[in-house]
């Protein structure tokens, strides 16, 4: 596949379009009613926003996005007299938002069902084609009418945005919560350039086998209806293109170049691994929320310090974790009452009964572990359950060790921002399965994450590892990030973007050329020619 060139994030330019359209199923606001039945609104977390916000800065934007909450629905409802758009109610988020409202029971089918119990295992390789919990019937109801609803939905959104003016915008598309979009509005706009990024990782083509035939053909032929779409590594990308081969008949597929040519459209694959705001988390840190939070957790440091920050997920693999932690005390008992395990854990779709009881797991394992090794002095595990990630950053300056042991995961920040904001030459322990594996590998102690005994070996040695190896590894893995950060991610894909553009946009001045160059010229009427002169 074709290489970027590197650049500096400096040298970031703007999208040559006018008009940005950008996807998403959870918008960059959500809003929410206080007691007093007052409809207000906050800023959406994470690290995608604040990058597509800064990427939008200079044109023209909407941002449309499946109304989630009841807070989400009243205010798309109050906006309905403005055709359905509101304007962003946060300050310096110059930007209309387009919250679109589908039937409840649709958007369980969509988002519970297919999106987070099947497309998420699915792509996590979770999924368990043996297990009876989803019968052919419920699951085509749940694709019929929930995922498609859903996405037609977001399409017709999207499409009456398109021509809500004359400008051209480009349309970009995020995650896997709407593989049908495209497709959807290329139908009504084959010449509007969309581009697509998926966030979690794209698995082996036997497993998109274990779908329904109509459901596979259905998402491969919906993401071949973008002229982009972007993965998290070369493996995803590749892995797309040999899916693409195998389950699109006719496709025509250039490994090489990275692209796949289906009913007359070209796709480019392509890897674009996401990062973090390397400048925002530090701010974070240093806040005065931040520096309180560090105080507070101060007090609960050891000797050494092993940390993980997660979302409870069976993705994160954190019973091994915990596991791994504890037969290191086993083989190591002069570690007892000397290194703690802080664990900031955050509860994750506890609607899912396959969440709820992972979560009841986690807490009673650490329970075990806490009563068979700690003593009235010591306690070996502290888990923060909730959703405090100024704290988790904060407490993340000072890990000796960082445990990132995903089974397998499209990237995983976690890994990014704790090389970033760690001040004690922190180790980064990290599945080899893990997508950040890619990058930082060379920086971290791997660990294979199925296997408990070596990652108990990997977090001894990254507790004993010498200090000028220490400090070799956590500077190697802090430069990797401050060079490949989220800036870098947006340039990346407005480089390719803009390549498009440029390419649209020659190929209409060459046919408009063309045209007037075949067109004849008219002449005047009575106006001999010097031929016929010279004859009479």
């Amino acid at each position: 596949m074709s290489a970027h060139k590197t650049l500096h994030p400096a040298q970031a330019e703007p999208l040559h379009a006018h008009r940005l359209i950008i996807a998403t199923n959870r918008g960059p606001v959500e809003f929410y009613l206080t007691q007093d039945k007052v409809l207000k609104s906050r800023r959406g977390a994470g690290g995608v926003v604040t990058a597509l916000i800064e990427a939008a800065s200079r044109m023209e934007v909407t941002w449309v996005a499946m109304a989630m909450t009841e807070g989400d629905r009243l205010a798309a409802r109050s906006a309905e007299a403005e055709c359905g758009r509101i304007p962003s109610p946060l300050p310096n988020l110059k930007m209309q938002l387009r919250y679109v409202v589908i039937p409840k029971t649709a958007y369980r089918k969509h988002y519970d069902i297919i999106s987070n119990r099947v497309l998420w295992f699915l792509q996590h390789y979770l999924y368990d084609p043996s297990s009876n919990s989803f019968n052919y019937q419920r699951l085509q109801d749940a694709w019929r009418n929930g995922y498609r609803v859903a996405n037609q939905a977001i399409a017709e959104a999207v499409s009456a945005e398109i021509e809500r003016a004359e400008t051209t915008p480009v349309v970009m598309l995020h995650d896997y919560h709407l593989y049908l979009v495209a497709a959807m509005i290329r139908e009504r706009h084959p010449s509007i350039i969309t581009q697509q990024f998926i966030h979690i990782p794209w698995p082996d083509s036997r497993c998109w086998h274990f779908l329904p035939s109509n459901i596979t053909q259905e998402i491969y032929r919906g993401l071949v209806g973008n002229d982009i779409v972007g993965f998290q590594t070369e493996r995803d990308a590749r892995n797309f293109l040999e899916g693409a081969r195998t389950i699109l008949e006719g496709a025509e597929v250039d490994f090489e170049e990275g692209t796949v040519v289906w009913q007359g459209h070209r796709t480019l694959a392509r890897a674009y691994p996401i990062s973090i705001s390397v400048t925002e988390e530090r701010r974070i840190v240093q806040s005065l929320a931040g520096r309180r939070a560090a105080e507070k957790i101060l007090p609960l440091l050891g000797e050494q310090t092993i940390m993980r920050v997660d979302r409870i997920e069976p993705t994160k693999n954190i019973p091994r974790g915990f596991q791994a932690y504890a037969q290191m005390l086993e083989e190591h008992p002069e570690l007892r009452g000397k290194v703690k395990f802080l664990a900031f854990l955050v509860p994750s779709r506890q609607s899912l009964p396959e969440y709820k009881r992972l979560n009841s797991e986690v807490l009673k394992l650490v329970e075990e572990i806490n009563a068979r090794y700690g003593d009235a002095s010591w306690k070996p595990i502290e888990v923060f359950c909730d959703n405090d990630r100024t704290r988790a950053l904060a407490a993340m300056q000072f890990y000796d060790v960082l445990l990132v042991n995903p089974i397998i995961d499209g990237m995983n920040l976690v890994a990014k921002e704790g090389a970033v904001v760690n001040k004690r030459n922190g180790l980064l322990v990290l599945s080899r399965t893990a997508g950040a594996f890619q990058q930082l590998g060379k920086a971290a102690i791997p660990t294979s994450p199925l296997d408990v005994a070596e990652t108990a070996e990997a977090l001894y040695t990254a507790l004993t590892l010498p200090p000028e190896e220490r400090e070799r590894r956590a500077r190697l893995a802090r430069q990797i990030v401050e060079q490949n950060n989220l800036q870098t991610w947006l340039t990346r894909q407005i480089e390719d973007i803009n390549e498009l553009l440029d390419l649209a946009r020659l190929a209409a001045e060459n046919e408009e050329r063309q045209r007037e160059q075949s067109e004849p010229e008219s002449e005047p009427e009575l106006a001999p020619s010097p031929l016929s002169l010279s004859a009479g």
